[in-house]
């Protein structure tokens, strides 16, 4: 490629003629040139470290000419590299995704970035590293440049030109492509529950990476029986995006109405339907508490009631339309806990656990103990008191009740049985289950058997108005399903496969038996292919971590189930890396003097330390690493550090690496002007370490409290900026050894910080759901900078960012229906006190 020179007025000048010096207009090509070759170098007031574009940049902008006319002098020993994969994908390029209704409507006056292709590599030359890139010039982020093999994207310095729009986050699924042939789709899916009312079947569950506290809701339903399924949507009570880490448990249908509880980190959760398709979230703590454990749900002709146990106590909730519940503790005295439940009418019976102390003779000493027990109880004031009631064992049964459910004419739990026949050697004892009835709930009667070849027990017992139905255990371990109209004749209704973990059965109007459950990491529905549900299952992929080196941008992370790496040569168009197959994630990744490193963890029966090394960034090899986790890596003046768990590793040459113990949990380091900072936490307080040389490491004395365990850290030269969990930011002006804390207003979480060449960037969670950017020159005082693409529907986060030269990259997720997808946003770096124009 031939690098263009702006000629003067637009018209190129004869060869080799040059007009008087006092014809020449600023800003012409021998202007230019001349300051860039000739007085650049001469001007007194540029210190000798400046790079050769940042000397020739200072002389342009003395001289007052705009720096942003042209492409530059290309250094004729630079190769480009080969041509990008057709497969790449550009931001710029239009996404099959869909993008907000909000940001497709507004107006653009951003103009069409102009590609100037690289040429093609002379054939035979592998003397020559080839390091070009694709020139980019667009209106948004100015005139993208490559010196000394590093990225640089430089503002447009026109006088009177108006600042550059603020670019959009825009989908990036498609350009943080997945695994091509993976066999799986890498997350962890989990139907905890599925309950139905006529024809409408729901089932319950999770999905996410299996990371505790990460996991998304999910609901599935069927109106006609079973045969088509979708995804519910699920919704906050304002309308936003859920939050992670609640997992439903117990669903019930009522009279036009559904209503499913289950647990987050904040204590239980109550969902609301009117036919299954829509539900809405919300949290009742006047009703329940944090500690408590609620158990079985079940629908009455007046509303709800769920039972369950709090400190040692059983405890009953009811609700006349699942908004408002009431508690009721201090039941019969007693009964430990419940966790069946069924409800005929306004009867209801519950199966649960009891403790009393009887007293005894052991010879003439009375002597007391404690029994303990379960049994069934029956109220019929919609759970305000409890009469106890008895199953007479009949039919050969024995042992306790298995499932307890509301069926055709009342209520059935059942037991199992078994009948011995023969005698002495040819005794042989027949194994079987038996079904037991009740029409008010008081009086129970043995109402028949049913058993399959090599009957080996009851694993699961659903019913509904429709009929019963029971999931038994069989001969080599196969299990078979069961359907009765009315108790009496069962009949064979399908087989569930032996790695199937059940977890709940239903039946549906005209006889439908459904079995919810997992299998393996995917979630498990009899009869249905989940992976042709839309919107039923995702595939893993997440961009754990970005950084800048020569000639290229580095993204890694994780997709369906394996470590991912994604390389561009501007930030714009993404492909995949070439890497072994690891069953893992990647965590973080930097560049030094010997090349990339990527670390993280391997994923399985014996996870372990992870990590990738590359000297071009594009093709990749797994390294031996000391056995560890591995949460971060940084590159500094003594070589790569990386620090994971109660530990740090420091290697010169990417081969031999040296341990050092370090009391605490190590979750970030970073290069400072003096040596490496790590932070992370110890005794759940935030803790900070320096170290000059990665190996001898001294913990900070005066690190303010409030923050939790710190997550993340950048450096400046010496100053630093670290963040935890919450809003606050812990800044240090001398490399780790005192700090201050700061908050950026309006920022609800920090998710991702970056050092830049004019300072600090933070993102961070808003209230309202929303991503927000913070710019601040030294840590100290943070002003939000304008980012489009980050709110608006569903929930929006930046978790990960580094500077590209003069352009911030930026990666993130948007959730819309339990549903994450990547987001990529491309910026010029932030001017501390500056704010770019928002305006179409």
């Amino acid at each position: 490629m031939t690098a263009r020179t702006p000629e003067r007025d637009g018209i190129a000048s004869p060869a080799g003629a040059e007009p008087p010096a006092d014809d020449r207009s600023t800003g012409s090509r021998q202007v230019r040139r001349r300051l860039t070759f000739g007085v650049g170098g001469d001007l007194a007031d540029l210190p000798a470290a400046l790079s050769p574009w940042q000397r020739a940049y200072e002389a342009w902008r003395t001289a007052g000419i705009g720096w942003g006319h042209g492409a530059p002098p290309r250094d004729s020993a630079a190769e480009p590299e080969a041509p990008p994969s057709r497969n790449a994908i550009r931001a710029d390029a239009p996404s099959s995704e869909p993008s907000d209704p909000a940001d497709a409507a507004e107006p653009s006056n951003e103009k069409k970035p102009e590609v100037v292709e690289p040429a093609a590599t002379a054939p035979g030359d592998a003397r020559r590293r080839t390091r070009g890139l694709r020139v980019v010039i667009a209106g948004a982020a100015g005139l993208v440049v490559v010196a000394g093999g590093v990225l640089f994207a430089l503002d447009r310095g026109d006088d009177g030109a108006k600042k550059p729009r603020v670019p959009a986050a825009v989908p990036a699924g498609a350009m943080f492509a997945t695994d091509p042939v993976a066999a799986s789709d890498g997350l962890v899916q989990d139907l905890a529950v599925v309950a139905a009312s006529g024809r409408t079947i729901v089932a319950a569950g999770t999905e996410g990476d299996g990371t505790p506290g990460q996991e998304r809701t999910r609901f599935l339903v069927s109106a006609d029986g079973g045969h088509a399924w979708k995804a519910a949507k699920v919704r906050g009570a304002d309308g936003a995006e859920p939050p992670a880490g609640e997992r439903p448990r117990l669903v019930a249908a009522g009279t036009g109405s559904w209503v499913a509880l289950g647990r987050s980190p904040a204590g239980t959760v109550v969902w609301l339907s009117d036919g299954g398709a829509t539900w809405t979230r919300r949290l009742d703590a006047s009703a329940f508490k944090p500690g408590d454990q609620v158990n079985a749900l079940a629908a009455t002709a007046h509303g709800y009631v769920a039972v369950g146990s709090a400190g040692g106590r059983a405890v009953v909730w009811s609700t006349a339309d699942g908004r408002a519940w009431q508690r009721i503790d201090g039941l019969q005295a007693g009964i430990t806990g419940l966790d069946r439940l069924a409800a005929s009418g306004d009867v209801l019976v519950t199966h649960g656990t009891f403790s009393r102390k009887v007293t005894g003779k052991k010879g003439k000493k009375k002597v007391a103990r404690t029994v303990r027990g379960d049994g069934l109880w029956r109220s019929a004031d919609g759970g305000r008191t409890w009469t106890a009631v008895n199953v007479p064992p009949a039919q050969g049964s024995y042992g306790s009740v298995n499932g307890l459910v509301a069926g055709p004419g009342g209520f059935a739990t059942v037991r199992e049985g078994q009948r011995a026949t023969g005698r002495k050697k040819h005794r042989r004892t027949t194994r079987f289950g038996v079904l037991f009835t009740s029409r008010d709930g008081l009086k129970w009667q043995a109402q028949g058997r049913f058993s399959v070849p090599g009957y080996a027990g009851v694993e699961r017992f659903g019913g509904s108005a429709a009929g019963l139905a029971v999931l038994v255990k069989g001969a080599d371990g196969r299990r078979t399903v069961l359907r009765s109209a009315d108790g009496r004749g069962w009949q064979p209704s399908g087989t569930v496969a032996g790695p199937v973990v059940s977890s709940g059965l239903a039946v549906a109007a005209g006889g439908a038996v459904v079995v919810s459950g997992r299998q393996g990491g995917d979630a498990y529905l009899s009869g249905v292919n989940l992976a042709a549900v839309p919107g039923a299952v995702h595939a893993e992929r997440a961009v754990r971590s970005l950084a800048a080196g020569p000639g290229r941008a580095v993204a890694v992370g994780g997709t369906n189930g394996g470590a991912a790496v994604w390389i561009s040569p501007d930030g714009r168009g993404w492909t995949r890396g070439r890497f072994p197959v690891v069953a893992g994630a990647l965590a973080d990744v930097a560049f030094g003097a010997r090349g990339w490193l990527a670390v993280g963890r391997t994923s399985g029966p014996r996870p372990g330390a992870l990590a990738m090394t590359s000297q071009d960034g594009t093709v990749w090899q797994r390294a031996p690493m000391p056995a560890g986790p591995l949460a971060a890596v940084a590159s500094g003046p003594a070589g790569y550090v990386a620090v994971g768990g109660g530990a740090a590793w420091r290697s010169a040459d990417l081969r031999t690496w040296r341990r050092v113990p370090v009391a605490g949990n190590l979750a970030d380091v970073v290069a400072t002007g003096t040596g490496y900072a790590a932070v992370g936490g110890r005794d759940g307080r935030p803790a900070v370490w320096t170290s000059p040389d990665g190996v001898k490491w001294t913990p900070a004395a005066a690190v303010p409290p409030g923050t939790g365990p710190l997550g993340q850290v950048a450096a400046r030269g010496n100053a630093l900026v670290a963040a935890g969990t919450g809003a606050g930011l812990l800044v240090s002006a001398d490399a780790g050894r005192t700090w201050a804390a700061r908050s950026p207003a309006g920022a609800r979480q920090v998710t991702a910080l970056a050092a830049t060449p004019k300072g600090f960037v933070a993102a961070a969670a808003t209230a309202a759901g929303d991503a927000a950017v913070f710019g601040s020159a030294d840590g100290a005082a943070w002003r939000r900078v304008p980012a489009r693409g980050l709110g608006g529907r569903g929930d929006q986060r930046l978790t990960a960012m580094a500077p590209a030269g003069g352009t911030l990259l930026a990666t993130g997720v948007s959730v819309r229906d339990g549903a994450e997808t990547p987001l990529l946003w491309r910026a010029p770096v932030p001017v501390p006190g500056a704010a770019p124009r928002t305006d179409p």
